[in-house]
C-alpha cells in the first residue's frame, strides 16, 4: 500500500484531524474538501454521499459509501455574511455564518471586538472566525447594542451557531 499520506506535512496532518474533530462536533453527516490534488471525504458511520462524491472516492477505499442521489444529500452551509435573525422578545440574534474556531478578539491580548452594551453597525466586525488558518470576519449585520456574548472565544462554534444577541436601534 503506497503512502497517501507521504506528501503531507505534519501541520497539514493536525488540520486534518481538526477538521475530523470538527465534523465529530457537528451537526453535518459528511465533509468533502477538494484542495488542488489533495481529495479529503469524511463522514460519521454510515454516510450516504452525493453521486458526485461517492464517484470521486478511490476505489481502494476500505468499505466505500453507498452512492445517493444528490437530492438526498443535506446541502453544505456556505460562507458569508451571517443574517441576523429576530426573536419574540425583540432580540436579533448574530450567527456563525460557518464552522470553525470564534475568536472574540484580532488577537491574543487584544481588547474583544464587542462587549455587553458595545454598539454596532451593519458592518461592525464582531469577530473572526478561523477555519484552516483562514480568518474570516464576523459583521454585525444589524445597527443596535450588544445584549449578549453567546459564544466562548477560542471555541469551536457550528454553522447557525448563535454567537451575540442585539436590541436593534
Amino acid at each position: 500500500m503506497s503512502n497517501a499520506f507521504g506528501s503531507l506535512s505534519e501541520a497539514d496532518i493536525r488540520q486534518l484531524a481538526l477538521l475530523i474533530e470538527s465534523l465529530e462536533q457537528s451537526n453535518f453527516d459528511y465533509l468533502h474538501l477538494q484542495i488542488g490534488d489533495l481529495k479529503v471525504t469524511i463522514g460519521k458511520g454510515s454516510v450516504q454521499l452525493p453521486a458526485d462524491v461517492a464517484a470521486a472516492a478511490p476505489a481502494s477505499t476500505p468499505n466505500p459509501p453507498a452512492a445517493a442521489s444528490p437530492a438526498k444529500a443535506p446541502p453544505l452551509p456556505q460562507p458569508g455574511t451571517p443574517k441576523p435573525t429576530a426573536r419574540a422578545d425583540g432580540a436579533v440574534e448574530i450567527t456563525a455564518p460557518i464552522l470553525g474556531v470564534f475568536y472574540a478578539q484580532s488577537e491574543p491580548g487584544a481588547p474583544p471586538f464587542v462587549t455587553v452594551g458595545s454598539q454596532v453597525h451593519e458592518d461592525t466586525t464582531v469577530a473572526l472566525i478561523e477555519v484552516m488558518k483562514t480568518f474570516n470576519a464576523v459583521p454585525a449585520g444589524v445597527r443596535g447594542t450588544i445584549l449578549e456574548v453567546c459564544a466562548e472565544n477560542a471555541q469551536m462554534v457550528e454553522f447557525g451557531q448563535v454567537l451575540f444577541r442585539v436590541r436593534p436601534a
